[in-house]
């Protein structure tokens, strides 16, 4: 580099992005681990929206930036783990209810299985 060039300011990475990306995966661990605890669920299901959110505020900001900000990966994988993590949540939950449901159905359709107890 000779004495009159002068450096190209690199962008700078979204902050946004990077959250967004961290409570994307976050989402999605919580989410495989309430295959075992199921009260993970919906801790699940508002991490992954607050990524999915995060993520799409962040994209639209780098977005608009015209390459002042960088991250626009970081926060499209924050968006689509957000998003994953959301809606698995929201349908698990929906599953658990409807089985509890239909547990609980069963001892007005078949009140003598319920009678030794």
């Amino acid at each position: 580099m000779t004495e009159n060039q002068t450096p190209v300011p690199q962008g700078q990475t979204n902050t946004m992005a990077i959250i967004s990306l961290i409570a994307g995966i976050l989402g999605l661990v919580t989410l495989i681990s309430a295959l075992c605890i199921p009260c993970l669920l919906l801790i699940s299901m508002i991490i992954g929206i607050v990524g999915a959110i995060l993520g799409f505020l962040a994209k639209k900001k780098i977005d608009e930036s015209q390459g002042i900000q960088t991250g626009r990966g970081l926060a499209v994988g924050g968006l689509v783990t957000g998003l994953i993590s959301g809606v698995c949540s929201i349908i698990l939950i929906i599953i658990y209810i409807a089985a509890i449901g239909l547990i609980a159905g069963a001892g007005a359709f078949y009140p003598t299985l319920m009678e030794g107890y």
